[in-house]
């Protein structure tokens, strides 16, 4: 963990209402930007590194999901999950305004937007995940619980 560190809203979140966590924070410049990628230069198995994308479907509404780095989204499952025809990943250009967090470093804590999130129901075969920290080059290291608690997450299968 850097002694020195810019705060993100997912670190204010946890530290707002005194969740354990770990920070842990990996080079930008160069360094790893795939999850995959950020998992081994950790060394962490790609199974405990959740990576959080963001959809959306065609009558406005958004979606938050959570899956280990090296699995993919079924958007045809993910659509089921949430009770809709169909889902399509989050244009760029709303990306940051609906989330507050840029692309690569959005966490599924600290939204600026509420809105539902959804985790692969793996999260619950560890005792620990990371997840992205509100930052590129920042993850957090928490109980899988803390999701659900915190953030009203669900679990469910939704990858390939």
């Amino acid at each position: 963990m850097d002694t020195v560190r810019e705060t993100t809203s997912a670190i204010k979140l946890l530290e707002q209402e005194n969740i354990p966590y770990t920070l842990h924070s990996y080079p930008t410049e160069n360094g790893p930007v795939a999850a995959v990628d950020v998992a081994a230069y950790f060394g962490y198995a790609p199974e405990r590194l959740f990576k959080t994308l963001v959809t959306s479907d065609h009558k406005g509404g958004y979606y938050v999901f959570c899956l280990p780095a090296e699995k993919r989204m079924d958007l045809k499952k993910a659509a089921s999950v949430v009770g809709v025809k169909n889902l399509q990943m989050l244009k760029p250009e709303i990306f940051e305004e609906l989330t507050g967090y840029t692309h690569g470093g959005c966490s599924p804590f600290g939204l600026r937007t509420k809105l539902p999130i959804y985790v692969d129901h793996s999260a619950n075969n560890w005792d620990a995940i990371y997840v992205s920290g509100g930052k590129v080059g920042y993850l957090v290291e928490v109980q899988p619980k803390v999701l659900e608690n915190l953030v009203d997450a669900q679990y469910a299968e939704f990858t390939k």
